[in-house]
Parts: C-alpha cells; structure tokens; sequence
C-alpha cells in the first residue's frame, strides 16, 4: 500500500495529478477530475487511501493513453472531514477551472453542495458514502453510488439473520453511530426485520468514537440477543463492544457489521475478536487469488510500491477505484457517442450501463438501477491466517 510521503512524491511527479492545490498544465482536452477525500482528520483511516487509489488510477489510465486519447488531470483535496471545508474546496476548484467529474468524502458533504450542482455545476459525482438518500436520482441526479447503499446492507444483514436462524427464534440489537452514515438505513433495517418476524430487542446510538463503551456493552448484556449488528463505525467503539461482551460469556452472540467494518487488511489488527464477524462486501480484495484483470492489476500495482503488500487492498483504494472505472465508463459511453462531455451526458450514460464486467473488483455483471451498483454480498470471516472469509451468500441486489 502506499505510504503518505510515497503518495506525495507520486502525485508530485505525475504529469497529469496535482495534490493539495498545486496545480499542473492543462490542455483543454483533459478531462478534470476534482477529489475530495479526507487525509488528515477523523476518517482519515479510510480517506488517505482513497487518495492514494485516485492518484494510482489516474497514473495507470494516463499511461495507457488516457480515456479514449484524453488524460485524466485529478486534483486531491483533504477535506479533513469537514463539511465547510470541502464545501469551500469545491468552490476553490471550480473558481480555477472546469471541473468534468467529482469526487466527495461523505454524505454530509455531498449534501452540501448537490442544490447548487444540480441547479448550475452539473458534475457528475460518486462518493465514498452509501447513503440510502444519495441513491435518489431525483434528488441527486448527478450522484452515483459505487456498491449497495447502507439501507440495503443492512437488509442484506437482516435477511441473513432471517434465512439462518431456521425455525430458532432470533433476537437482534443495532448499535450505530450518531454520524449521518450510522443513522442512514437503521428505521427501514427495523421495519425489515420485524417484517421477517425478527424482535428487534434494542436499537442504541453512540457516537463516532466513544472513550468508554462499557455502559452500551452492558446494556447488550441486559438485551441478551442472538445476533448484534454495527453500523456506521470505522474501527471505533465496536471492537471493544465485541470485547465486553464476550467477557460477559455471551461467546454465542453472532456480531455482524456494515461495509466499512468488513475490511479484512484492518482485521488482521482486530484477530481477537474478527473470526466469527459477519460482515458485507460490496467489491473483492483479494490480490493474491484475483478473481479478474482489474484484481490483478491492482495487485501488482501496491506489490510494486510496497514488498509487504498483505495482497489484501484497502477499501478506500477499491472505492477509488471503482469510481475511477465508473467514471471512464461514463466518459466512453459519451466519447464513442460524439457526444459533449457533460454531467447530464455522462449521468445519462452512467443509467445506460448494463451487465459490465469489472475485471473481479465485482464478482458478478454490475448494471446501475437506482443510480448505484446495488451489489454486495454477505461474509464471515474465518481464524484462517489470512481470514478467509466463508461466503455467505451469492453476490445480491436488495431493494
């Protein structure tokens, strides 16, 4: 994987990639990518990599001759986690130029500034959130989701609860953060659940990071469920929940987390409590047997930069990714089409993909409904050396 100072130095000498406002030359044909992810601040566990999967991606496209003859030109702004701040950098870049495809770090800020895209900027956009809300094409019609939003992870989660629970009677707890990511999907997830005839015992809010979480482990203990979902963490508070809980003796509460607490290369620094964790995956990160061209690529890519490459890639560098490609397809589907490269143009070319083969970051054909992959798949990660995940389920759209 690559370092902050390898992602400096690399960004610093690519022809067509600036970082932190430095600025390259431009021709009017390239095609100007503005990223937005958070380097510095609290999700910054998840944002460096992102950068460093744009800046990977824009180096690899360029030197095959950029799309269709265009070079990408991608400019990396920390937005330190603050909707202000990268409110301001969306101002800054679009003050210095035309900006052809958008990049932003969460839901809160995509929020922010979609009234005024939608009215004026036009850009087409994905993001590093799976809100549920950033799926509405009416809404946000520029805006598209890179995997299944949250609502529907969590569906998947509860329909798994459902589907392996039998005729034993199954009894669930959802603790989630206080961030618009934790709160996203939890009302329907409830709904859902007791569709299924699942008794939703406790739903409980923490924030982001908490210094103490005995009080929320206690109250699981009080709940005594057979299966806990977390939502809307990184890798705070919900490891040590796993923790206290366990210590209470409840060794057969069966723990399950959303796509950002299922990232198997931070696992290997969570052993104590990952084999059993049920968990979604909405791309693959296996390099070391990839499942396609694009694994592949990737993988020698980060082996290149880094010798110790576990062969297991970061989310935020497979979010990256992903976008990058939705991104190309986009502005393809537009080129072949002679058409002019705009946010309308490329959100209506985005809606025309069908059965497109990702090279294996996706395990199965992804055609956009809804504005978003929609695809994820349901995990548990084994005490193999590397966490082998045992898979689940086959790879799934939920409404």
């Amino acid at each position: 994987m690559y370092s902050r100072r390898s992602f400096l130095k690399t960004a610093g000498a690519a022809a067509a990639v600036s970082t932190f406002g430095i600025r390259t030359a431009r021709s009017a044909d390239d095609l100007n990518w503005s990223i937005h992810c958070d380097l510095t601040g609290p999700a910054a566990e998840g944002g460096k990599f992102q950068g460093d999967g744009f800046t990977a991606y824009a180096n690899w496209i360029n030197a095959k001759g950029g799309i269709r003859g265009r070079k990408v030109n991608a400019t990396i702004n920390d937005s330190t986690f603050k909707v202000d701040v990268a409110v301001a950098n969306v101002k800054k870049a679009l003050a210095q130029g035309r900006v052809d495809y958008l990049f932003g770090e969460s839901t809160g800020m995509i929020q922010a500034i979609s009234p005024e895209n939608n009215s004026t900027n036009k850009i087409f956009m994905t993001s590093g959130s799976f809100a549920s809300e950033l799926a509405d094409e009416k809404a946000y019609p520029y805006h598209f989701v890179p995997g299944a939003t949250y609502g529907a992870q969590l569906k998947m989660l509860v329909q798994y609860i459902k589907d392996s629970s039998g005729s034993n009677p199954a009894k669930l707890v959802i603790v989630h953060s206080s961030t618009g990511m934790g709160r996203d999907g939890i009302e329907a997830a409830v709904a859902f659940a007791k569709e299924l005839g699942i008794e939703v015992a406790m739903v409980q809010q923490t924030k982001f990071v908490e210094t103490d979480v005995s009080s929320f482990a206690l109250a699981i203990r009080q709940a005594q469920p057979t299966h806990v979902i977390h939502h809307g963490y990184s890798f705070a508070v919900w490891p040590e929940v796993i923790r206290l809980v366990r210590d209470y003796g409840m060794e057969d509460v069966v723990f399950m987390g959303t796509v950002w607490q299922s990232e198997r290369a931070k696992l290997f620094d969570l052993r104590d409590v990952t084999p059993g964790l049920v968990g979604i995956k909405v791309w693959n990160d296996d390099t070391v047997k990839p499942a396609g061209e694009t694994m592949q690529i990737i993988g020698d890519m980060l082996r290149k930069q880094n010798p110790n490459f576990s062969g297991y890639a970061r989310l935020g560098f497979l979010d990256a990714w992903i976008s990058s490609m939705m991104a190309t397809k986009a502005f393809e589907i537009v080129l072949d089409a002679g058409q002019e490269v705009n946010g309308d143009n490329l959100a209506a070319a985005m809606r025309t993909v069908k059965d497109w083969d990702t090279g294996g970051l996706i395990g199965a054909p992804v055609t956009i409904e809804d504005q978003q992959i929609g695809l994820g798949r349901v995990i548990r990660f084994t005490e193999a050396e590397n966490l082998e995940p045992e898979l689940l389920t086959e790879w799934v759209k939920v409404g």
